[in-house]
Formats: C-alpha cells, structure tokens, sequence
C-alpha cells in the first residue's frame, strides 16, 4: 500500500485480499502466531524496544530491514527507576503505612546524592537513565558490551574496572540488557554473590535476562538486599510465584517502559520518510548481536 505523509493511515485485517503485497510492515505489538506470508516485504518496524521474538520469525528474511522503536522509552524508564530509587531511599512504603495507620511515627530519610549507580546496557535508554541520576548528583558507572564479547566494557566514572568490581560497589544496580543468547540468565547466583551488601537490583528490561531462582536465593541472603522489578519470564508474574509477596521485593506490570501512540509515531514517520528516500532507518537491528 503506497502511503504519503500525512494522509490518514489506513489499517487492514491480516487476511484482507492484497495484504499479501505489502512492502511495510508495521508491527506495534508482538508478531502473530501464524506467520505471514509477505514475498514483497522489504521492511518491518517493530513498536517495542525488545525484538527477541523476530529471531525466529520466517518473514524476516536476510532480505529485510528491521528496526525497532525507541520513541519516549528513554524518558519514561528513567523516569521509572529513578522514581523507584527516590521511593526506597526516602522510605515512602514507611509513609504510606503511617498514613493508613494515622501513625506519627518519625524517622531521618537518606538522600541518594553520593550513592552508587551501576548501568549496565548503556544503550539510549542506559545513556537517559545514568544522565537523570547525575542529575541527583549520583556517582554513576555503566557497562555495555564489548567489541570482544559480552557486557564488559566500562564506561563514565568506572575507570578501568570489570563488571565483578562494579557490582562491588554498586548500592544499585540496574539492568537494561536486550534478551540475546548471551545475555540469558545473565544475572545469575555468581553475579548476585558478588553484590556489594545492601545493594538493590533493578530491572526494566528483560525477564529472561535474570535466573529468577538465584535472585530469590540472593534476596533470602541479602545479596542482593532488595529487588524493583518490572519484568518477569512469565508475565502476568503468576500470583504463586516466589518473588511475590517479600517485603524487600518491589513489583510493577510491565508498566516502565509502555510507549505512547505519538512516540511510536513519530519514529516510523520518520523512518518512512528515510525509507521512501532511501536514506539509512533508524535504529536498525544489527543480527549478528541480536539487537
């Protein structure tokens, strides 16, 4: 379907006769179950950050692009970490116990000006979220992948130090890894026991990136001592599930990173426009390292 910017879009059924000559593929959820047939496809854009799920999909052939959305996601999880950091430290759980209690019971809040911020995936979203803590006059180190393997590189203020060191001394630690083979289970019973005690573990990412079973044995060891999680292996968390119901365990739906209509529009404009002129897409995903 040929389309000018600016005309209303203009959405067909999957089945609908003539979907089949499609050369654009706009996806904003997952992919569907049933594969579609699509011999003229040449481009998809994905409405997530994540793409895990295309690896597997027989439309995307060697022959087609496919990139990924990153709208207002920077914004919107630092927002959410950085909020969530703000809540543990200033203790707002205490104040919401006090106020359904109609307590007055005082205590003296920390401050999270000088506390340790390790990032690690330093993508956009990891650039966002290190540049908000500075902002709180946090001291901040983040770690991407190397050139020669996988989260290794340090970067910021961590100086020439490896991920073991950092997670030493971290007070929190954040994860914002893609879900690639490397990264599977990433965060695991030996990255968990070299955190510095007291720390806290973050993740907006993904699920599939944490052995569950050895956060919940960190957590019962206090390594790490606390968890704000908002992505999980099976999602909905199901209400049964071992992370659920810890006091030192934090829990949102998926929510950190939930893009708006007009950022997912905004960038495939944009990449329509760079596609129909035939200049480089945005946020084109590399194969060889899955994201």
């Amino acid at each position: 379907m040929e389309q000018t910017i600016g005309e209303p879009l203009h959405w067909a059924r999957l089945d609908a006769p003539g979907f089949e000559q499609a050369t654009i593929w706009f996806c904003a959820g997952a992919p569907p179950e049933t594969p579609l047939r699509l011999p003229k496809l040449r481009w998809i854009q994905s409405g997530w950050a994540g793409i895990e799920n295309w690896f597997t999909r027989p439309e995307w052939t060697e022959e087609v692009l496919l990139t990924r959305t990153i709208g207002d996601f920077p914004q919107r999880i630092a927002q959410h970490v950085l909020g969530y950091i703000l809540a543990r430290t200033l203790r707002v759980d205490e104040a919401l116990r006090g106020m359904a209690e109609r307590s007055w019971k005082r205590w003296t809040p920390e401050s999270i000006a000088g506390k340790n911020l390790l990032v690690v995936g330093m993508g956009a979203i990891g650039v966002e979220v290190a540049a908000v803590a500075r902002a709180f006059e946090m001291h901040v180190a983040g770690v991407r992948r190397g050139d020669d393997g996988p989260v290794r590189r340090p970067l910021d203020s961590s100086g020439s130090r490896e991920l073991p060191a950092l997670l030493k001394w971290a007070d929190f630690a954040v994860s914002l890894l893609p879900l690639t083979e490397e990264t599977e289970s990433f965060w695991n019973a030996e990255r968990f026991g070299a955190m510095k005690a007291g720390a806290v573990f973050i993740n907006v990412s993904r699920g599939g990136t944490v052995d569950e079973a050895a956060l919940v044995r960190g957590l019962a060891r206090g390594r790490p001592a606390a968890a704000i999680l908002d992505v999980f292996r099976e999602e909905p968390l199901p209400a049964e599930h071992p992370l659920r119901g810890k006091d030192n365990v934090w829990i949102t739906p998926h929510v950190a990173g939930i893009g708006t209509p007009e950022a997912l529009a905004r960038d495939f404009a944009e990449n329509y426009r760079r596609f129909r002129a035939d200049e480089p897409l945005q946020n084109l995903v590399d194969r060889v390292r899955g994201y």
